[in-house]
This record gives C-alpha cells, sequence and structure tokens, in this order.
C-alpha cells in the first residue's frame, strides 16, 4: 500500500527524533495502532490530527509550492532501499533528491531540507545526504539547518560513492566542498542529472 503525505510526514519526524511508534502515540494522546495506521498508509490523518503528532516536538504544517519530496521522504526511501540491499535504487533516491533541490528555487531548496531526515541506518548515506542538501544551500548561500553539522552526517573515513572509482585523489579533486567536508567523495558531475 502507498503511504500518504501524513504518513510519510510522520514517520520521517518519528524516526528523526529516534521515537518509536508508542512513544510518539503518547505524543499525540492516542494508541500505536493509529500511528501504525497512518504510517502504512491505511489511514490518511487530517491537519489536525497531524499537528497534534508534531507540535509537542517543536513541529507545524506549512504549505510550500512544490510537489518535490524533501530529504527526509528521500531519506525513508533509501532506508527502504538498503533494507532489501538495492544500493543503486539508494543511490538513485539520492539523486533524486539531488534533481528536486537541483530543479528548486532557493527557498524552496531551503524548505525541502528543513525537517531533518531520519537515519538510513547507514552512516555513509546518512553523510551523503547531508552533503546534498548542504551543496545547494551553501551554493545559494542559504542558512544550513542544524541537522547538516550534527556529527552523525560525518564520516571518519573517505566513502568514494561510485564503486567503480579507484582514483581517490581524482574523485576527492572533483567532489565539491560542501560534499567533501561530509568526508563523501562525489564528483560534481554526477549532480547534474537533470
Amino acid at each position: 500500500m502507498k503511504k500518504n503525505s501524513g504518513g510519510l510526514i510522520l514517520q520521517s519526524i518519528r524516526k528523526a527524533h529516534g521515537l518509536s511508534q508508542y512513544e510518539m502515540a503518547l505524543k499525540g494522546k492516542t494508541f500505536q495502532a493509529n500511528v501504525s495506521s497512518i504510517e502504512s498508509g491505511k489511514t490518511d490523518p487530517g491537519i489536525s490530527t497531524l499537528e497534534t503528532f508534531i507540535a509537542p516536538l517543536g513541529y507545524s504544517l506549512i504549505a510550500i509550492p512544490t510537489r518535490r519530496a524533501c530529504a527526509a521522504e528521500m531519506s525513508l526511501d533509501v532506508a527502504d532501499e538498503l533494507r532489501v540491499n538495492q544500493f543503486d535504487n539508494a543511490i538513485r533516491a539520492v539523486i533524486q533528491l539531488n534533481d528536486n533541490l537541483l530543479a528548486s528555487e532557493p527557498l524552496i531548496k531551503l524548505a525541502l531540507c528543513l525537517t531533518p531526515p531520519p537515519t538510513t541506518q547507514n552512516q555513509h548515506f546518512d553523510a551523503l545526504i547531508a552533503g546534498v542538501c548542504d551543496y545547494y544551500l551553501t551554493k545559494e548561500n542559504l542558512p544550513l539547518p542544524a541537522w547538516i553539522n550534527e556529527p552523525s552526517r560525518f564520516l571518519q573515513e573517505a566513502w568514494i560513492v561510485d564503486r567503480f572509482e579507484k582514483n581517490i585523489e581524482r574523485i576527492r579533486s572533483k567532489t565539491p566542498e560542501a560534499i567533501l567536508r561530509h568526508n563523501v567523495l562525489f564528483a560534481e558531475s554526477e549532480l547534474q542529472s537533470v
């Protein structure tokens, strides 16, 4: 069953805060089964229902003029692909985030990066997502949301995203500084796919 946007919003915020469905239910003064039903797409919550869950975590709902998926939503897609060992599809999801940011006006770029993405359970991809958002926001001289600079968004050792690339110095020289600072090696040419 395809998730609804309310389910995606609830799940991404819940996971970004490291909460279980039960803990989120307590915040919303409801039952865990209701959270599960929303997140799975079985129930499409209203705005007031979502606000009940997210307001205690410091969030409110806003409408932005775009249909493009945000970093938090794309992080869930990456995690889903990694869960079934689909590395190439996980990379494609990050490229889709890249394309969403590339095609957006500056303030929409910022809006698409505001909500902290939940962990993908893979530190390499968490750093890559942060690096891609960092790249576009820095390029537009926009402020960086705090999550981009969280220690968990930086790798201890350099990671070359392209598994077939063997020349670390060549790829390092082609990686934008904003991505490189997350210790991710990803050529700028890969960011021009639109």
